[in-house]
């Protein structure tokens, strides 16, 4: 059986958002590798933990506009 294929609707200022947190997880990664290029790994860790934060912040918000888990998905506290 064929999955039936759904569509979500979200606003230009949602998606906005969205591409906005992927841009922020994006610029945070750099400045790790940076600093850890640079041998500041303390700078480098609470860099790192901003990215992790807001990327499951993004993941959050795309399971509750409708995006499904992923197959094998298990919350981090269970693992």
């Amino acid at each position: 059986m064929r999955a039936e294929k759904q569509m979500i609707t979200i606003t230009v200022k949602q998606a906005s958002a969205l591409a906005e947190d992927c841009l922020r997880i994006n610029h945070l990664n750099t400045l790790v590798q940076r600093e850890i290029a640079e041998g500041n790994h303390v700078r480098a860790k609470t860099l790192s933990e901003r990215a992790r934060v807001c990327a499951w912040q993004t993941f959050n918000v795309l399971i509750r506009m409708g995006a499904k888990k992923p197959k094998g998905y298990c919350e981090p506290d269970t693992v």
